[in-house]
């Protein structure tokens, strides 16, 4: 294929990649989740500011947020975007859906190179690597995984792109022995690390399977003194992490979602150490730490699951669509081919690959909640490698057997599951997951900002989650005001439970009833709680989600 050719196709699927994690923003996901909200208002506070709603600032390595300090990278990233769209949700998401692009420029990046330095080509037909680049363009633009958390703003895509260019510019500094690429590589695995979480521990790991990658490579002399900057740059930028993840904050975050603190494991090593007590070996297999071995290599399996990966993906609602899985049915096939290639006739392309995919589901193996899309989404180009190059092997053995038709057939089938998925996002997925997104909210504070002048004290209730940020969001709220009543509020874990004339209530207790007020509940709040009491609804929200009424 002619390299012009090549770059008009290339061009053509990213803008593809584009249309498909813009089109319909506002409807799917159908509204801004708490997390998405509480990073576009600190990012449209730092913007104005210079600090955090809390006041802290320029945070370094963390922002307080809702007392679970969120990683830096990503407030900063959407704050230009907050500054030259405003305070609304594609500006927050914008930052993901680009980071969704680059991640499938760098899945076909990588495809292409891995195919220039491991694959076999003399026993191939295909002509060039740029068929292996437009493969790897396409099935990563319409891959589930992709575009389903491409489209929220979830700082796990933003790691996920840096880690996989941090990838791919060691593989060009490995070829090209050029210091400047390792040098990139580290910073963006470095700054994997204040994008999310579970990058703290996944990008170190992945520095050290390229890391003896290149040390155990035939093809170069080993340059030390490029490995010593390169662990320079890398001391200097995951340090402030490093500390960060001692202190009682990041300790409080590990332990949050650490399987180590599973109460329910500990009681199982307790009852076998009961029941083994008289027994010499009874001491080792009731151990906590094999206990604890056990369940994260269950943890690590979970990710090989039927039902995740074809049926319905994560259990979360909010991480996959639930009636599509992380992939597609057919990509089974692909996968089971190219293990069958990899295993044959390609050793160190096998083990590279399985290196990095187990390194980057490792620490979502450690957690509490398996499986979790969001925590080995970084993982999920490396699924997509062996998806691409199991349709290379069956194209190429229909082409070598005459039997392009079965290759369109199965293309055919392909496309149908995409527009079977295309049709579940768009359209059913809003309307059945609605709630898991706390849709409504919008719609509610815009009603109230019509007539909350007119009433001494406004309660909203809280049990959909996080009303004080959406009030802040919505209403565009001067941050130094925020920051100004930071000190003097009641809160929970960080949540304002006040801000001004406005109260974010548990029950109806906490109402004055001699004050003039306008509540906001939600229906069934509402007739738990409120319907016996003599108040007057004066609005009501699409579905009956919030109604507004008045003491």
């Amino acid at each position: 294929m002619k390299k012009f050719l090549t770059k008009y196709f290339s061009l053509i699927i990213l803008l593809l990649a584009l249309f498909l994690r813009l089109v319909n923003l506002g409807n799917s996901p159908p509204s801004p989740y708490w997390e998405e909200v509480a990073l576009g208002y600190d990012a449209y506070s730092i913007s104005m500011t210079g600090a955090d709603h809390h006041g802290n600032a320029w945070p370094l390595t963390a922002f307080e947020s809702f007392g679970d300090w969120k990683p830096s990278l990503y407030f900063y990233l959407a704050a230009p975007f907050i500054k030259i769209f405003g305070l609304q949700v594609f500006a927050v998401r914008l930052p993901s859906i680009l980071a969704g692009v680059a991640i499938v420029w760098g899945i076909a990046f990588l495809a292409r190179h891995l195919y220039l330095s491991f694959y076999d080509r003399n026993n191939s037909k295909l002509k060039t690597a740029q068929t292996v680049y437009l493969f790897a363009l396409l099935i990563a633009s319409i891959s589930p995984w992709a575009i389903t958390l491409s489209r929220g703003a979830w700082e796990s895509n933003v790691a996920t792109a840096l880690i996989l260019w941090g990838i791919n510019l060691f593989l060009v500094f490995v070829g090209s022995q050029k210091r400047l690429f390792l040098l990139l590589s580290v910073l963006l695995l470095g700054l994997s690390t204040y994008a999310y979480h579970a990058a703290r521990f996944a990008a170190p790991l992945v520095g050290v399977v390229l890391g003896l990658l290149y040390l155990f490579s035939r093809k170069n002399k080993i340059d030390f003194a490029a490995l010593l900057m390169a662990g320079i740059l890398a001391t200097v930028i995951f340090l402030p992490v490093f500390l960060s993840l001692q202190s009682s904050v990041g300790q409080q975050r590990i332990a949050q979602t650490s399987i180590f603190n599973d109460v329910a494991v500990i009681e199982e090593s307790n009852q076998l150490r009961d029941l083994y007590r008289d027994h010499w070996w009874g001491y080792f297999i009731s151990h906590r730490y094999l206990l604890f071995a056990r369940e994260i290599c269950l943890n690590f399996f979970d990710h090989f699951s039927w039902n995740y990966l074809f049926v319905s993906g994560d259990n979360n609602p909010r991480h996959s669509i639930q009636s599509v899985g992380q992939f597609y049915y057919l990509d089974l096939l692909f996968f089971l081919a190219a293990v069958v290639f990899f295993c044959c006739r390609s050793r160190r392309i096998t083990y590279f690959l399985l290196a990095l995919l187990t390194v980057l589901i490792l620490p979502s193996a450690f957690t509490n909640v398996t499986p979790h899309a969001l925590r080995s989404l970084a993982a999920m180009p490396i699924y997509l490698l062996f998806v691409i190059f199991g349709s290379l092997q069956i194209w190429q053995w229909c082409l070598e057997n005459s039997k392009k038709y079965l290759f369109f057939i199965l293309s055919f089938f392909y496309a149908l599951q995409f527009i079977y998925f295309s049709y579940q996002l768009h359209f059913v997925y809003p309307v059945t997951q609605s709630r898991e997104w706390q849709f409504g909210y919008e719609e509610m504070l815009l009603q109230l900002r019509d007539i909350s002048a007119n009433y001494d004290k406004v309660y909203i209730t809280r049990e959909q989650g996080r009303p004080a940020m959406y009030y802040f969001f919505y209403n565009q709220i001067d941050p130094s005001l925020v920051q100004a009543a930071n000190e003097q509020v009641s809160k929970d874990q960080g949540e304002f439970l006040q801000f001004q004339n406005v109260f974010f209530i548990d029950n109806v207790s906490q109402i004055d009833l001699e004050a003039s007020s306008v509540i906001v509940s939600s229906q069934k709040f509402y007739e738990e709680h409120f319907a016996a009491r003599d108040f007057k609804v004066l609005a009501r929200t699409k579905q009956d989600i919030w109604l507004i009424y008045e003491n």
